[in-house]
């Protein structure tokens, strides 16, 4: 396990495992050798990701949420990790997917984003575009490892 501090100062962990009852998803998606990313209307450019609806499994989640933000239609799917931030008020958890991207659809709607953007490395996105999630420690380790390791 994994330990950082995120950027309200709450502790972040990272595990390799799935952890229970877990709502939410992040996907680091790559289509044609580039990283796939989202500007959310508010937040800014992020990784696609978001919670998971009744009945949906997080695998499931993730597609439709990576679909949705992006139009990406998922290749392949592997698992992460889960990163977990503990709260006093309300602690939650993040399965972390990567996945090649097979198409890219162009949406008519792209929910709460500006649809899809790809990058060759987050670090050639502004800093003032980045979204607070983008800058948390926990998803640039994230993030470094696929862009190292590869999807696998």
């Amino acid at each position: 396990m994994k330990t950082f501090t995120d950027f309200e100062g709450r502790r972040v962990t990272l595990e390799n495992s799935y952890v229970e009852n877990t709502k939410h998803v992040l996907i680091i998606p790559k289509f044609n050798g580039q990283f796939l990313l989202t500007k959310h209307k508010e937040r800014g450019v992020e990784f696609p990701g978001g919670k998971v609806d009744e009945g949906e499994s997080l695998v499931e989640g993730a597609q439709r949420e990576l679909y949705e933000e992006t139009g990406g239609l998922v290749g392949n799917l592997h698992f992460v990790g889960t990163y977990t931030v503990h709260d006093d008020e309300e602690t939650f958890s993040k399965a972390a997917f990567c996945c090649n991207i097979e198409r890219l659809d162009e949406l008519k709607h792209y929910y709460e984003t500006h649809g899809p953007m790809l990058v060759d490395d987050i670090d050639d996105i502004a800093d003032d575009d980045k979204s607070l999630l983008l800058k948390d420690d926990c998803i640039v380790y994230l993030y470094n490892e696929v862009r190292e390791n590869g999807c696998q």
